[in-house]
């Protein structure tokens, strides 16, 4: 997975908020949904962000954030925010 190079984003504290050039519409994402976008951009696996996941708020149910993550990603593959 990679950011669409049609999107644009920024850090905001601890969100992060993303534009789609060509139509304007903005996504502003909450704490977990930045960390995965995060290490999206940084090209890290799905079991690399579960786990910073999992060590930033303490939780051992790997499979339950791993479904989450894939989820999250799902979505955004729709939004076309990444390919």
């Amino acid at each position: 997975m990679e950011i669409n190079k049609n999107v644009t984003w920024k850090p905001l504290g601890e969100k992060i908020v993303a534009v789609k050039v060509e139509t304007g519409e903005y996504y502003t994402m909450n704490e977990v949904a930045s960390i995965i976008w995060r290490g999206i951009s940084e090209k890290k696996t799905t079991e690399e962000i579960c786990e910073q996941i999992c060590q930033v708020y303490d939780n051992d149910d790997k499979a339950s954030v791993l479904k989450d993550i894939e989820e999250q990603m799902s979505e955004w593959q729709q939004e076309l925010l990444i390919i």
